[in-house]
C-alpha cells in the first residue's frame, strides 16, 4: 500500500483530479477508505446506482458485462465508477477483483459534500469530466469509423463471393442502386 505522500503524488497525477492542490486531494484521502480487494470480489454490480468512486491504486480489476463476460482489464491508475456517482444512473457493468487490487473508495454522498463546500474544487472537477468525456467520445468516433470501414470491406467481399444474395439487401439496404 502507497503511503500518503506517495498517495497525494499518484492522486495529482489522476486526470479527474488534475488541478486540484494538495489540501483538495488530501481531503479526498481523508474523506476514502483504502483497501486490498481480493480476486473475484465484486465492487460493484450492474443495474445499480454507484455509491462510491473506485480509484484503483494497484493491482488488477476486471470490467465485465452483466452476464459476466470480460469486457477490459483495469490497471492502475485509474477511476471507476465517476459517470454514476456524478449522474446518478444505473451501471451497465460489474467491476471484480481480477488479482490483489488497492483501491480508495470515495463515498457518493461525501463527495458530493465535499464538492459542494469547495466550489474550486467542484469546478475542476466537472471540467476535468468533461475532458474524460470527450475523450471517452473521441474514442468511440476513432472505433465506429474503423468499424464502418470494416463492415464496407466485408460487404464488398461478399458481394464478389455472392453477387445478388437477397440477405445483402437487408443487411445493407443503402447499396440499392
Amino acid at each position: 500500500m502507497l503511503d500518503d505522500v506517495r498517495l497525494v503524488k499518484v492522486l495529482l497525477d489522476v486526470p479527474l483530479f488534475e488541478d486540484l492542490d494538495y489540501q483538495q486531494i488530501q481531503a479526498l484521502i481523508d474523506l476514502g477508505d483504502r483497501r486490498t480487494v481480493q480476486p473475484g470480489e465484486v465492487l460493484s454490480e450492474p443495474r445499480t446506482i454507484d455509491d462510491s468512486l473506485i480509484v484503483l491504486l494497484d493491482g488488477k480489476l476486471r470490467l465485465e458485462s452483466a452476464r459476466g463476460e470480460v469486457l477490459d482489464h483495469l490497471h492502475p491508475v485509474r477511476v471507476i465508477g465517476e459517470m454514476g456517482v456524478f449522474t446518478g444512473q444505473i451501471r451497465s457493468t460489474r467491476v471484480v477483483g481480477d488479482e490483489a487490487a488497492d483501491v480508495l473508495l470515495l463515498s457518493s454522498e461525501g463527495f458530493d459534500e465535499m464538492l459542494e463546500e469547495d466550489p474550486q474544487m467542484g469546478n475542476h472537477v466537472l471540467a476535468n469530466l468533461i475532458k474524460l468525456l470527450y475523450g471517452r467520445i473521441y474514442d468511440v468516433n476513432q472505433e465506429v469509423e474503423s468499424l464502418r470501414s470494416q463492415v464496407a470491406q466485408l460487404k464488398d467481399r461478399v458481394q464478389a463471393l455472392s453477387p445478388g444474395d437477397p440477405l445483402l439487401d437487408q443487411l445493407f439496404p443503402e447499396s440499392e442502386e
